[in-house]
């Protein structure tokens, strides 16, 4: 069973609760998840529901993934920065459309590592940095689905072969804190099997972002 401190609408969906008006005693939160964490599905999931919510709540690709949490049961939560009203029904909607969309698509994942520094260089506008924040590490994993989202990583973490593999990614919930503009959407993933087809061994390349973004708009800075 999965992290869920949001209620679950009659009609099912994602749980929805937005911030309230007094103090709410919550249960403590579970322990992160090593399994779920070195999974193959973990990584794919979050860097196809960071592209899916960048289109319908019209956020940044980058600097807009505030933190991550695995849970176990291959559940997870992302809590995303920058959103300062809970998201309307309809965004909400096409949100969850675009994730179940992208897995039907079967698009590809590509996955190469390169030196930090020109990670940064490279793809700073639309990848979250968290990873590439980390003083101790000199060089990363990139993780992208073409024309999607961008993610780094530490190196070595197992990736499925493609957006099919993943089966079906459910969002279970979803929460809204006003006081810091961050939106929760927890997730649990469905695999399609239970032995995934893996990406490719990380390439030695630095493809450029116009090769891994081609149709998105770069910022004007």
């Amino acid at each position: 069973m999965c992290a869920d401190d949001g209620a679950r609408p009659e009609n099912g969906g994602a749980a929805v609760r937005g911030s309230s008006p007094g103090p709410v005693l919550r249960a403590p939160s579970p322990e992160p998840s090593l399994g779920t964490l070195n999974s193959p599905y973990f990584a794919a999931a979050l860097v196809l529901i960071k592209g899916a919510a960048a289109q319908a709540l019209d956020v940044p690709l980058a600097a807009t993934t505030e933190a991550v949490k695995p849970y176990d049961d291959l559940c997870g939560r992302i809590t995303l920065n920058s959103v300062p009203s809970f998201p309307s029904k309809p965004q909400r909607t096409r949100f969850e459309r675009l994730v179940a969309d992208k897995v039907a698509e079967d698009a590809a994942y590509r996955v190469f590592s390169m030196p930090k520094v020109g990670a940064w260089e490279l793809y700073t506008d639309f990848c979250d940095d968290a990873t590439m924040s980390m003083e101790e590490l000199e060089d990363v994993q990139i993780l992208s689905l073409c024309d999607w989202s961008l993610s780094s990583m530490t190196l070595g973490v197992p990736v499925v072969k493609s957006t099919a593999q993943l089966g079906r990614v459910e969002l279970t919930g979803f929460k809204h804190r006003n006081e810091k503009g961050h939106f929760e959407v927890s997730f649990k993933v469905h695999p399609a099997g239970a032995d995934p087809v893996m990406a490719e061994a990380p390439e030695a390349s630095r493809p450029s972002l116009a090769e891994l973004m081609p149709s998105v708009e770069r910022p004007a800075w």
